[in-house]
């Protein structure tokens, strides 16, 4: 027998993605401003990096996939291009399908 739950896109909550925003800011800035150090190729590369560090900061809010574990309903962060995690709290292995969690039984 399996389980099964449906995945969600949600938003993050004020602060994580106010603490989200901050470390894009400030790792950003110091990857920008170790980059102009480099002549020429560095430079180029510090402005993609200054125009991420803008969209990531000021840009719109991101939508993140989570799902409930189908055996004890911890929510779990999904991550792009997984194709399956191991549950922190009850250890089963969760397989990720496009919108499903299923675990095997």
């Amino acid at each position: 027998m399996e389980r099964v739950s449906e995945i969600r896109l949600v938003k993050r909550s004020f602060w994580d993605e106010l603490s989200y925003r901050s470390n894009w800011f400030i790792f950003g800035l110091i990857a920008c401003i170790l980059l102009a150090f480099i002549p020429i190729v560095g430079w180029f590369m510090a402005a993609g990096v200054l125009v991420v560090l803008l969209w990531k900061t000021f840009g719109l809010r991101e939508k993140q996939k989570v799902g409930d574990c189908p055996v004890c309903t911890q929510t779990l962060l999904i991550e792009p291009k997984v194709e399956g995690i191991d549950c922190p709290v009850c250890q089963s292995y969760v397989e990720i399908t496009d919108n499903k969690l299923i675990v095997e039984s």
